[in-house]
C-alpha cells in the first residue's frame, strides 16, 4: 500500500527544505535564511551588512539591529575563514552561521579565550550592499590612535573625511568617537560625533552618542538638546530617557 503525504505534510516538508542546513567550504554549518538577488560575494568587495551574534544561550552578544545602523566589512581584511564562510552569501541574502567556539577565535584572531556558554556561536548576517574595497574608516584611525597618538588620530579622521580614502559609515563614525571617549581624549570625540550628527540628521544613535559626549565634556545643556533630538527620533531610546530625567 503506498503512503501518499497530505498537502499539509508536504506543505510542511517543503518549508523545512528552503532552511535546510547547508555547509561553508571551511565546514561551518548555516542555513540560508532568505535568498539573495545580486552578486556573490568576493574577496575583492566590501559590505554592508546588519548582523547579530549570539550566544548558545541566545544572548545577544553583538547586533547592528538594536541600533538600526549597518556594519562595513573589507572583506580581504577578513580572517580566512571568515573569507571562505562568507563566499557562500549573495546580495539581499540572509544567512545563519554556527560557528564552533574554538573555530570562532582562530577566525576573529582573539588573543585570549572567549568565557561563553556551549559549544558554537550562532552569526546571522543579513548582506545588505555590495560595495568596493576601502580600508575600514574605524580601524584605520583606531590604529593611529594606538600607535601616534590623539592629535594625529583626529588629523588622519579628518584627511579620510576629504580624501574619502576609507569607508566611514555612521557606525564606523561612531566607533571612531568611542576610541577617542574611552582613552579620554573628550575634546576629540565630541568633534567626531558631532560629525556623525551632521552627516546623519535622521539618526537617534548618532544624536545619542552626541549627547554623551558633551555630557562628558561637561556641557549639561547641550547634552540634554541631543537626548532630546534622539529621543523624538526614536522614541523608544531607553537611554535618552534615562539621561533626561537625569539631567533636570
Amino acid at each position: 500500500m503506498k503512503n501518499w503525504l497530505s498537502p499539509l505534510c508536504l506543505f510542511f516538508f517543503l518549508s523545512l527544505g528552503v532552511h535546510a542546513q547547508q555547509q561553508t567550504p571551511n565546514g561551518w554549518a548555516y542555513e540560508e535564511l532568505k535568498p539573495g538577488s545580486g552578486p556573490t560575494l568576493t574577496a575583492e568587495n566590501g559590505v554592508l551588512t546588519h548582523n547579530q551574534l549570539l550566544a548558545s544561550n541566545g544572548q545577544v552578544l553583538v547586533s547592528t539591529y538594536q541600533i538600526g545602523v549597518p556594519d562595513y566589512q573589507r572583506i580581504a581584511a577578513l580572517s580566512p575563514e571568515l573569507q571562505q564562510a562568507f563566499s557562500v552569501m549573495q546580495e539581499g541574502g540572509k544567512y545563519r552561521f554556527h560557528i564552533p567556539i574554538k573555530d570562532f577565535e582562530k577566525a576573529m584572531r582573539t588573543k585570549k579565550a572567549l568565557n561563553l556558554p556551549g559549544e558554537e556561536v550562532t552569526w546571522e548576517m543579513e548582506l545588505l550592499e555590495l560595495l568596493p574595497s576601502l580600508p575600514d574608516g574605524a580601524r584605520v584611525v583606531r590604529e593611529t590612535l594606538q600607535q601616534e597618538g590623539a592629535q594625529a588620530a583626529i588629523e588622519h579622521f579628518n584627511e579620510l573625511v576629504n580624501s574619502g580614502g576609507a569607508y566611514l559609515g555612521e557606525w564606523e563614525v561612531n566607533q571612531i568617537g568611542y576610541f577617542f571617549l574611552s582613552e579620554g581624549h573628550k575634546e576629540e570625540a565630541l568633534r567626531v560625533m558631532a560629525y556623525n550628527a551632521k552627516q546623519h540628521p535622521n539618526s537617534a544613535n548618532a544624536f545619542d552618542s552626541l549627547a554623551e559626549a558633551y555630557y562628558q565634556n561637561g556641557q549639561e545643556a547641550k547634552a540634554r538638546e541631543c537626548y532630546q533630538r534622539s529621543l523624538e527620533i526614536n522614541p523608544d531610546n531607553a537611554n535618552a530617557r534615562e539621561m533626561l530625567s537625569k539631567l533636570k
